[in-house]
C-alpha cells in the first residue's frame, strides 16, 4: 500500500561535479532516488533536472518548475541525493528548507545525508551544518580557482573568453595572444585619426559608415545582436581602444572583479589592483603615438567638441604657467564686409571653470600667436641640431654621462629582484588560501614584501630617468621628418615638445623632450 506522498525527485549536476565521474552523474542520482521510492512504497510523480548548473544560484529551470508544482500541490515531497544537490547557498537553502517547505507542507528528504524533515533524527540536527559546509565548499573551490588564475596572470598568460580587439588566441596555446592583421589595421587607423585631430565621435561615425565590423562582430560574440545598435561603433569602444596598453605590448588584466564568489556581477577594479605584464606581446602601436594619445586625453578634460580645435597642431600641449591647468581654445567668427573671419582664442580652463572664485586669470591669447612662436623657435633649434658634427658630440657626451650599459645592467638586477618578491607574494597568498598561515600573518608578510617591492620600483624609476632622455639618433630622424613635412605633423611636434606654458602676461615657456646644448 502506497503512502499519500506524491514525490518529485530533483537531480542536479554542475560543471565541477562532472569531473568527479559517474558517481555524481544524473543517471546515478536517478537510480538511487528511484530505489528509495520503491523501498519506501512512495508514489513517483515527476523528475526535475538541472544539468551543468551551479548550486550557488537557485534560479534554475528545473528547480523553478519543481517549486511551481509545489505551489500547485502537484507534489508534496521532494527527494535529492544529498543536500548539496538542492543547492549550496546556505541562505537560500535555509529559506526553502526552513520556511517554504514547511509553509507548503512539503516533506524534504536528502538520502545520503540522512535528512528527513518529517522525522526527528540525528541527520536533521546536522542540517544547518551541512548547509554551511556546502557553502564553504563553493568558497574553497572559488579561492583555489582565483589563486590559479592570479598566478597565470602574473606570469603573463592571457585569461579571458575572447582575445582583445587586434589580437587572436594562439592556436598552440590559448593563453598566448598573436596579432590579428585585419583588426590591427583598424586599431592603427583609430590611433592615427585621433592624433591627427579627429574626435572620438567622428571616428566612431566613420567606422560605422564604412561598415567596419565592431569588436563584438569581429570576435563573433553576438552581444546584443538583436539590438538596433548591433554593428554600430560606440564612443566607449573607441575610448577603451585608445587607452588600452595592450597595443604597446603590455598585458593588462584584472580590470574587473566579481562582487563575491556567489554573485555573477562584475565591478571595476581599482587601477592599483591591475595586473600589468610589460612587453609580453607584439605591439601594434608605437609608444610615442600611444603616449601622444594619452596626453591628448588629459588635455581634453574641459574641451568642447569642435572640428576646428580638434585639428590644432599644438592641441594637448598648452598649459597655464601659474596654475598648471590646460589652456582651452574656442572659435570665434567675425563678420567683415567681404567674408567671415575665424579666429581661435585660448583661456585658462581653471579660470573658465571657477571664475567667481578668482583662483586664476584669463590668460587670453590668440592661438595663431602661440603656434607661430613655437614653430619659429623649433626651426631655429633644428638648424643647430642638423649639424652632424654637433649631433655626434651630443651622442658621445650623453653616452659618457649616462654610462648606459652599466645602468641597464642595474635595471636587469632590479627586475630580477622584483620577480622574486612577486613570486613570494604569490606563495604566501596560496598559503593563506590553504590555511597554512593566518590572515594576520599574511597581512604582515605582505606589507613587508610590498614595502620592499616599492623601494625597488622607486630605484628602477630613478635609473630609468637617467635613460629617459630621447636617443639623439632618433631625435635627428624626427627633426629631418619635421622639416620635410614643414611642421604640419602633430605627432612629430609632440616628440620634440613636452609642453608649452603661457603666463598672465602672455610670455611663453617651451619645455622640450631633449636637452639643449650651447655651442
Amino acid at each position: 500500500m502506497k503512502n499519500n506522498y506524491k514525490v518529485g525527485i530533483y537531480l542536479r549536476l554542475s560543471r565541477d561535479d562532472k569531473t568527479s565521474g559517474e558517481s555524481q552523474s544524473i543517471s546515478n542520482q536517478r537510480k538511487l532516488l528511484m530505489n528509495y521510492i520503491d523501498d519506501h512504497n512512495l508514489e513517483f510523480i515527476d523528475e526535475y533536472v538541472d544539468d551543468g548548473v551551479s548550486g550557488t544560484t537557485f534560479n534554475r529551470l528545473g528547480f523553478n518548475r519543481m517549486i511551481n508544482d509545489c505551489k500547485n500541490k502537484k507534489i508534496n515531497m521532494i527527494i535529492t541525493k544529498d543536500t548539496s544537490r538542492l543547492g549550496r547557498d546556505h541562505i537560500d537553502f535555509g529559506y526553502y528548507v526552513e520556511r517554504f517547505f514547511p509553509e507548503h507542507n512539503i516533506r524534504y528528504v536528502a538520502v545520503n545525508d540522512n535528512i528527513d524533515t518529517f522525522n526527528d533524527n540525528y541527520g536533521n540536527d546536522m542540517l544547518v551544518f551541512k548547509s554551511a559546509f556546502n557553502d564553504m565548499y563553493v568558497k574553497d573551490i572559488s579561492n583555489k580557482l582565483k589563486s590559479s588564475l592570479y598566478t597565470k596572470k602574473r606570469n603573463g598568460e592571457f585569461i579571458g573568453a575572447y582575445a582583445p580587439y587586434g589580437y587572436n588566441k594562439s592556436i598552440s596555446d590559448k593563453h598566448k595572444l598573436v596579432i590579428n592583421n585585419d583588426e590591427a589595421k583598424i586599431v592603427k587607423r583609430i590611433f592615427n585619426m585621433f592624433i591627427n585631430g579627429y574626435s572620438i565621435n567622428k571616428i566612431k561615425d566613420i567606422l560605422t559608415y564604412e561598415h567596419i565590423k565592431t569588436p563584438s562582430m569581429s570576435k563573433k560574440m553576438n552581444i546584443n545582436h538583436l539590438n538596433n545598435h548591433y554593428g554600430v561603433w560606440s564612443s566607449r569602444t573607441i575610448n577603451d581602444i585608445l587607452k588600452n596598453e595592450i597595443y604597446i605590448g603590455n598585458l593588462v588584466q584584472c580590470k574587473q572583479k566579481k562582487v563575491n564568489y556567489k554573485s555573477k556581477k562584475r565591478i571595476r577594479n581599482h587601477v592599483d589592483n591591475y595586473i600589468i605584464c610589460q612587453n609580453v606581446l607584439e605591439p601594434i602601436i608605437d609608444k610615442p603615438i600611444f603616449s601622444l594619445a594619452q596626453n591628448m586625453f588629459k588635455s581634453n578634460k574641459y574641451k568642447q567638441n569642435n572640428h576646428i580645435t580638434d585639428k590644432l597642431l599644438l592641441r594637448g600641449l598648452v598649459y597655464c604657467h601659474e596654475c598648471r591647468h590646460t589652456i582651452g581654445f574656442r572659435v570665434q567668427k567675425q563678420k567683415l564686409k567681404n567674408n567671415d573671419v575665424i579666429r581661435i582664442y585660448g583661456n585658462c580652463n581653471y579660470w573658465t571653470k571657477r571664475k567667481s572664485e578668482h583662483l586664476c586669470t584669463p590668460h587670453s591669447i590668440k592661438y595663431s600667436d602661440i603656434e607661430e612662436s613655437v614653430l619659429e623657435e623649433l626651426k631655429k633649434i633644428m638648424n643647430i641640431y642638423l649639424n652632424e658634427k654637433i649631433v655626434m658630440n651630443i651622442i658621445n657626451k650623453y653616452h659618457k654621462e649616462k654610462n648606459v650599459h652599466n645602468i641597464e645592467k642595474e635595471v636587469m638586477k632590479i627586475d630580477n629582484e622584483i620577480t622574486k618578491i612577486n613570486n613570494k607574494i604569490d606563495m604566501i597568498y596560496n598559503d593563506k588560501l590553504e590555511g597554512l598561515i593566518s590572515v594576520d600573518r599574511y597581512k604582515k608578510m605582505y606589507n613587508n614584501l610590498k614595502m620592499e617591492l616599492d623601494s625597488y620600483y622607486q630605484l628602477k624609476k630613478q635609473y630609468n630617468c637617467k635613460l629617459s632622455n630621447q636617443d639623439t639618433n632618433q631625435l635627428l630622424d624626427i627633426i629631418k621628418k619635421l622639416l620635410t613635412f614643414n611642421c604640419n605633423s602633430q605627432l612629430l611636434i609632440s616628440n620634440l615638445v613636452d609642453k608649452i606654458e603661457i603666463d598672465k602676461d602672455k610670455n611663453m615657456y617651451i619645455y622640450y623632450k631633449f636637452k639643449l646644448e650651447k655651442y
